[in-house]
């Protein structure tokens, strides 16, 4: 059984990776769904700059731990509702992208670039949550578990963004998109509470 040290640093070099993928691509992503008019894109953004955000929470987290292991209980708490609050965030805002869209009949539009960066996360997102998801359980940081299924949530939006601008291509289905992100905004309401109750129940 390895030793919790080495569960810590691993914890922090996958929310370091997180941060500068998260980084780069959201920014990138914001940017590509604003010329396509793709919710599920802009989701996938929006999920990659909160997970930045929750990912330098988490660092900073698992240092404390490192530094001072009698702090690690109630950082653990305070990064979980972070999390949970992030992701509740987010589903609010994907609803209100979501509503809008449908209101207003948008169309998404598929750019290469949009498509080019739908697919490397595709590619790359799920065994990064799966990394998380394991360190996680290894250290029980219910808050890490928050933040692999957020990375998780992001690599679906990709998939759902990709399927969604087929649909609407080939099929004239314009509606796929908003709907998909309704779906995904219900998973991560779901989750945002849970991980805020948690982090409010424990004493």
């Amino acid at each position: 059984m390895q030793p919790r040290e080495t569960h810590l640093r691993r914890a922090v070099w996958l929310s370091a990776a997180s941060i500068g993928w998260s980084a780069i691509v959201g920014t990138i992503a914001v940017y590509a769904a604003l010329v396509s008019g793709s919710l599920s894109l802009l989701g996938f953004g929006g999920d990659a700059v909160v997970d930045t955000v929750v990912s330098v929470t988490l660092v900073w987290r698992f240092v404390v731990e490192a530094r001072q292991p009698e702090r690690a209980a109630r950082v653990e708490r305070m990064a979980e509702g972070a999390v949970g609050v992030a992701l509740i965030a987010l589903a609010v805002y994907l609803v209100a992208a979501s509503i809008r869209s449908l209101a207003v009949g948008a169309h998404p539009q598929a750019t290469v670039a949009g498509i080019a960066l739908l697919v490397a996360s595709v590619v790359v997102l799920p065994p990064l949550a799966i990394a998380k998801s394991r360190v996680a359980a290894a250290l029980g940081s219910r808050a890490l578990r928050a933040d692999s299924i957020l990375t998780g949530v992001a690599a679906l939006l990709a998939a759902i963004s990709l399927a969604s601008l087929a649909g609407s291509s080939a099929f004239g289905l314009w509606w796929a998109d908003a709907v998909a992100a309704l779906i995904v905004a219900a998973v991560l309401a779901r989750e945002g509470w849970t991980s805020v109750v948690a982090a409010r129940s424990v004493t």
